[in-house]
């Protein structure tokens, strides 16, 4: 695809809807840290929302550039064995549709990260506050299905443009 100008599609409606609902969910999580911030006192309970709102908008910026980044530096996209079977396809419409299909994973991932600032904003005041980390298997399990659902995901668009 290098050298090549894609067509370009706008993201699909869940990458929006999974991008704004993850956007908001970080910034709930700066409200928690404020709500304990006020109980507590200390000024760590941000350093959670601050590293995942600086992920989210690494993130946004990836998605807004995607074609201007992948047509220029196609090393940067690296998922090597999906990428080049989609860049054997000879129609470049089902390459643009597939390209915006990857990217609707890393909205689902902005949705998650916002979701664990959330967590783990929550885990570190309630633990301060009560000395317990109830949250923090939440935590782990939503790890856990982040990265299943995004491998889940890939497979989809392999079996669609691939086979």
């Amino acid at each position: 695809m290098a050298g090549r100008t894609l067509k370009r599609y706008g993201l699909e409606g869940a990458a929006k809807i999974l991008i704004v609902f993850g956007l908001l969910l970080v910034l709930v999580s700066w409200f928690v840290g404020a709500y304990y911030f006020g109980l507590i006192g200390k000024i760590t309970l941000f350093i959670a929302p601050l590293i995942f709102t600086c992920v989210s908008a690494l993130l946004l910026l990836i998605i807004r550039y995607r074609y201007t980044l992948f047509e220029k530096y196609p090393y940067l996209m690296n998922l090597p064995s999906l990428f080049s079977r989609i860049r054997e396809q000879k129609s470049t419409n089902n390459q643009s549709i597939a390209f915006s299909m990857i990217f609707t994973v890393h909205a689902f991932v902005i949705a998650v990260v916002g979701f664990l600032s959330l967590i783990l904003t929550v885990t570190i005041g309630s633990s301060i506050k009560s000395s317990m980390s109830p949250l923090l298997y939440v935590y782990l399990a939503t790890i856990a299905i982040l990265v299943i659902a995004v491998l889940l995901q890939y497979r989809r668009i392999y079996i669609r443009f691939v086979k």
